[in-house]
């Protein structure tokens, strides 16, 4: 089957589009192909809008819906040409998320049902929270199928707007898999980058390799009771949001902005630390770990977890799938798997009472 998989994560930086075939030969024997993938920015606009919308209840989520609905058939459309597809699954753009409560991602699917005449999935959260899951993360039913056949432990890091960790204990028993969020990703740095250098984010870590790290800032970032909170655990951008970096900037004031990008880039990576440390058994000499993600290009960040974690930290490349495009693919198994009924979340990572088939068709 034909998948196309479109992916706006928390960094809201803009949309990821992955074009591949998918079959089952078992339920959990995956055969693919990656065909085309490809990411487009979001417009200014939407991005400015996206970002005004978190920790706002007064936000029209409709008309901002609306557009980022348009945006994804524009792109769609100038992405496939004249490919023909059977299905398209489409993450959304996640706007509120309360572990164990609720899940709202927009980004209206009817625009691109009234122009495909092919199934439409979505939503592939609610149905983990039905059952008593987090809802979040879905990456590790991915990394579980690819390394579950691995003769060593696999670690792998995400790191997009939030950190989300997966464990795959060598083996690969699905019951035995960990996952969960672990804190910022990139959301702060390139909040702090809009803010006092105009820029998107760090090409890099370029300029954050220019400060260094202020340990008062740093303690109290990592005061935060939800670092060490046991899994099963989820969280969002807008428990990091403007309100959080104010509360910080208010209190930290006289510090140079390149010291301060310096401590949120660190403290990034130690949350990533502290977490695997608590809950996990890392051998950092023999342990497979794999980044991908936006931060797995600052360089900065890397050389930071290589020093905190283990020097054989390396970016995510795997049979066409790589740190851009992961995502995007995750998207298409998890509307494959919901078009062939298969269960495609992990109960051991979300805490749902048992494995079900997330996701559903927009009508």
């Amino acid at each position: 089957m034909v998948v196309l998989g479109l992916m706006t994560g928390t960094s809201m930086d803009g949309i990821d589009l992955c074009l591949s075939d998918l079959e089952f030969r078992k339920i959990d024997s995956l055969k693919f192909k990656i065909i085309d993938s490809i990411t487009y920015q979001y417009p200014n606009q939407i991005k400015k809008n996206i970002i005004k919308s978190l920790n706002n209840s007064s936000c029209n989520y409709s008309d901002l819906s609306n557009q980022i609905g348009k945006f994804y058939l524009d792109k769609t459309i100038q992405f496939l040409k004249n490919r023909n597809i059977d299905l398209i699954a489409s993450h959304g753009q996640t706007i509120s998320h309360l572990s164990n409560k609720y899940s709202l991602q927009i980004g209206n699917p009817e625009y691109m049902s009234k122009y495909y005449s092919i199934p439409i999935v979505y939503n592939f959260r609610k149905k983990d929270i039905d059952f008593n899951g987090t809802g979040a993360p879905l990456v590790p039913y991915l990394d579980w199928l690819l390394f579950k056949n691995s003769k060593e432990n696999v670690f792998t890091i995400n790191l997009g707007g939030i950190s989300n960790l997966t464990f795959i204990p060598r083996g690969g028993i699905r019951k035995n898999v960990i996952g969960f969020d672990m804190g910022p990703g990139m959301c702060l740095s390139d909040q702090y980058m809009r803010i006092f250098f105009n820029k998107k984010y760090d090409y890099y870590g370029r300029l954050a390799s220019k400060g260094k790290v202020v340990e008062k800032l740093l303690d109290k970032l990592m005061n935060n009771e939800f670092f060490y909170k046991k899994p099963p655990k989820s969280t969002s951008v807008e428990n990091f949001s403007e309100d959080y970096m104010n509360e910080m900037l208010k209190e930290f004031n006289q510090i140079n902005k390149f010291d301060f990008l310096r401590t949120l880039v660190n403290f990034t990576c130690r949350c990533i630390e502290r977490n695997i440390n608590l809950f996990t058994s890392l051998n950092s000499h023999k342990d497979k770990i794999f980044l991908s993600g936006g931060g797995s290009k600052n360089i900065t960040l890397v050389n930071d977890l290589k020093e905190m974690i283990s020097p054989r930290i390396e970016n995510f490349n795997y049979n066409g799938i790589n740190v851009d495009n992961k995502e995007a693919f995750l998207m298409c198994l998890l509307g494959y798997t919901y078009f062939m009924k298969i269960p495609n979340n992990i109960s051991s990572v979300t805490g749902a009472s048992k494995e079900v088939v997330c996701g559903e068709i927009y009508e």
